[in-house]
């Protein structure tokens, strides 16, 4: 069926692909080496302010990906359900994943903290995980209610949630957010030209 939708004949998809496993773990590789260059190049990045580091990261490691959502929920959540307990590669991807963001999430948010953004009373150390966790919730209800919206009230609820009442301000309003979109025809392209 994968094949058949795809559009390619079966000796062309198995000349790029030993299985269709090896196809989506491909694909997850795609999405861990994308949130690598967001992690790198975006939260562990200090030449930018931490406050602007959180906001780029949301449009680009996780609203990037809202088309994508929207048709077929979160890739990550589906390998991770789907995959992680059965499949030792998947499950190291997956880990790999989360531990790297988590880790980018932590020094950027012991930056806001250093910066004084972040309101007292807020044990820092949960901060990560809970980022984690409610972007990943709103990536499947993305899906489910077929609407960008948990999304965009994921985003505006965290960071009110997260700065201190005279930081708020700074807060781009969700519509006036650039616009990138994650494409897996732009990533999966060098992938099968370099091996074609």
């Amino acid at each position: 069926m994968l094949i058949k939708t795809a559009g390619v004949s079966r000796s062309n998809f198995y000349y790029h692909f030993e299985s269709k496993e090896e196809l989506a773990l491909k694909i997850l590789g795609i999405h861990v080496d994308y949130q690598e260059k967001i992690v790198s190049g975006i939260l562990l990045n200090r030449d930018i302010n931490p406050l602007e580091r959180i906001i780029r990261f949301y449009v680009e490691g996780v609203y990037a990906k809202r088309d994508l959502c929207l048709r077929t929920g979160s890739f990550i959540a589906r390998m991770d359900l789907e995959q992680g307990s059965r499949n030792q590669r998947f499950r190291s991807l997956i880990d790999r994943f989360f531990q790297r963001t988590e880790y980018g999430l932590e020094i950027c948010v012991e930056d806001c903290a250093e910066l004084g953004v972040i309101p007292d009373g807020i044990d820092t150390n949960l901060i990560p995980q809970f980022l984690i966790s409610q972007f990943k919730g709103a990536m499947v209800m993305t899906k489910v209610l077929n609407s960008y919206s948990p999304l965009e009230l994921s985003y505006k609820k965290t960071l009110t949630m997260l700065l201190k009442k005279e930081w708020r301000h700074l807060i781009p309003k969700h519509d006036e957010l650039p616009v990138h979109t994650f494409s897996y025809h732009d990533q999966l392209k060098p992938l099968i030209s370099s091996q074609g």
